[in-house]
């Protein structure tokens, strides 16, 4: 069964990257969405998750990894 992922970016290219490498690592079933914040506004999900930093990536409802993630880190996320 795939899991929600959703990946928080404000579309420079370290998150973009950071989008990139999830999507690549995720199995087939698992949605990834992005999450775009910009300049001093955030959008409404990062708000409500508390986040503070991008590229953040949340799983299932809850906050996995704050900043890029490593290749391991990745791999792990639809494990």
């Amino acid at each position: 069964m795939g899991k929600k992922i959703e990946v928080f970016t404000a579309g420079c290219p370290l998150c973009k990257d950071a989008l990139a490498l999830v999507k690549q690592e995720v199995c087939s079933e698992c949605e990834v969405i992005e999450r775009r914040c910009s300049g001093n506004e955030c959008c409404e999900p990062a708000k409500n998750y508390g986040i503070k930093a991008v590229p953040t990536v949340v799983v299932d409802g809850r906050i996995t990894i704050v900043g890029k993630p490593t290749l391991e880190q990745a791999k792990k996320l639809s494990a």
